[in-house]
């Protein structure tokens, strides 16, 4: 990995930190993204236009990130709550280690699906710090995101993810 992008994970980590909130923004207009496959934790690829039709929430993250760590837990929770045939969540460890996302994934038990950009192959799309979430629609658009750590099981959070879903 080149200087540069490690330099570009920093900044992700830095921006994390300062960019953190409570809820998500709306993205206006929804935002078009492209379809990726990427290797998952479990050794299957994951592709995103396998979870066309449903809402994806799309979290980046890292194992060296701290308020990425901190989230993990509430995403986990929140994972289990809306899941079904309208909602799926899938995880982005961004940048190499195949094993420490997996590691990490197993040591909190957690039960969504988690990818690993290796390569940073999804730069395009506008991750400004991490940790960051979006949220795509059944069209595959991002409708709103969220940048830095959040209570994902909230009751408040919750409700703003339910309501895009109506």
């Amino acid at each position: 990995m080149t200087k540069i992008k490690w330099f570009g994970l920093v900044l992700w980590l830095i921006c994390g930190y300062v960019l953190a909130g409570e809820s998500m923004s709306p993205v206006e207009p929804p935002k078009a993204v492209a379809d990726f496959t990427l290797p998952g934790i479990d050794g299957n690829q994951q592709r995103l236009k396998d979870l066309q039709g449903k809402y994806v929430l799309v979290n980046f993250w890292a194992v060296w990130c701290g308020p990425c760590r901190a989230e993990m837990p509430s995403l986990d929770r929140a994972y289990q709550q809306l899941k079904g045939d309208q909602f799926e969540l899938l995880a982005i460890h961004a940048g190499p280690s195949m094993e420490h996302a997996q590691g990490y994934a197993e040591e909190l038990k957690l039960t969504f699906p988690i990818v690993v950009d290796e390569d940073l192959e999804l730069t395009s799309w506008g991750v400004r710090g991490l940790p960051t979430t979006f949220l795509i629609d059944p069209e595959g658009r991002i409708v709103a995101e969220a940048v830095g750590e959040r209570v994902w099981d909230d009751a408040a959070m919750l409700k703003v993810i339910r309501d895009y879903m109506e």
